[in-house]
């Protein structure tokens, strides 16, 4: 396996979605609810997230879709007219609480930190907002790591359409098969495949290891054990 370059999803590959964002969304679907106890208990079905304890209660659908994808069925809920104007209020508390508790899982910051020392090109590729991926990489001391950082709101798309992959790919000036994709969900998997690249998952994620097994070259359960993937080692 040759790999030149990789690309990272964020959520649930390089941070702890639950840990990083869930004293935000609870945050976000306190702000919406101003109060209505009825209007709150039916945000957090739809969520499947419990503010109290500030944790997801199922597989939300908020751990690999982008605001865009449910602002608009939100806004519904709330009787509000403007999906436009119910994204910007999701996405600018988000934004404001992104880094309060970013946390990265184990080994993400020395193996970001090997591959950059050695020249490979790494880039991030979320269904969040590029703003968020940014602040938050900055906050843990990887903001010069990467040669490329995407949102679906950086005009590319959103997974698991490969558009972000393969602007990653003309950035790095690479051919898609050289270049790691490395997730922890479908969505992730999805793209890697339709791009071309070599797709690589965690199981730090959402998604089950024989779902990932079933889609995925290769399947890593920590972080640092992507470095034995390739010839990159020797170049540490």
């Amino acid at each position: 396996m040759r790999i030149q370059a990789v690309l990272f999803d964020r959520d649930g590959t390089l941070t702890d979605f639950d840990r990083t964002w869930g004293p935000a969304i609870a945050e976000v679907l306190r702000d919406l609810a101003a109060g209505d106890a009825g209007i709150l208990a039916t945000l957090e079905e739809v969520a499947m997230f419990d503010t109290t304890r500030a944790c997801f209660t199922g597989p939300s659908v908020l751990k690999v879709q982008a605001p865009a994808d449910y602002a608009a069925g939100w806004a519904e809920i709330l009787g509000e007219s403007d999906p436009d104007a119910m994204l910007e209020r999701i996405e600018a508390t988000l934004l404001e609480r992104c880094v309060t508790n970013v946390s990265p899982f184990d080994g993400v910051v020395d193996t970001l930190q090997r591959l950059a020392r050695a020249d490979i090109p790494l880039g991030v590729a979320t269904n969040g907002t590029e703003a968020s991926a940014r602040r938050q990489m900055d906050a843990l001391g990887l903001g010069d790591s990467f040669a490329f950082l995407a949102g679906y709101d950086s005009g590319f798309g959103r997974k698991p359409a490969p558009g972000q992959l393969l602007a990653f790919a003309r950035h790095v000036d690479l051919a898609p098969g050289e270049i790691a994709m490395v997730g922890d969900s479908l969505h992730d998997m999805h793209a890697a495949r339709d791009a071309g690249m070599i797709r690589v998952a965690v199981t730090t994620g959402a998604a089950s290891r024989a779902d990932l097994e079933a889609n995925a070259d290769v399947v890593l359960d920590n972080m640092r054990d992507l470095l034995a993937l390739t010839d990159m080692v020797e170049r540490i």
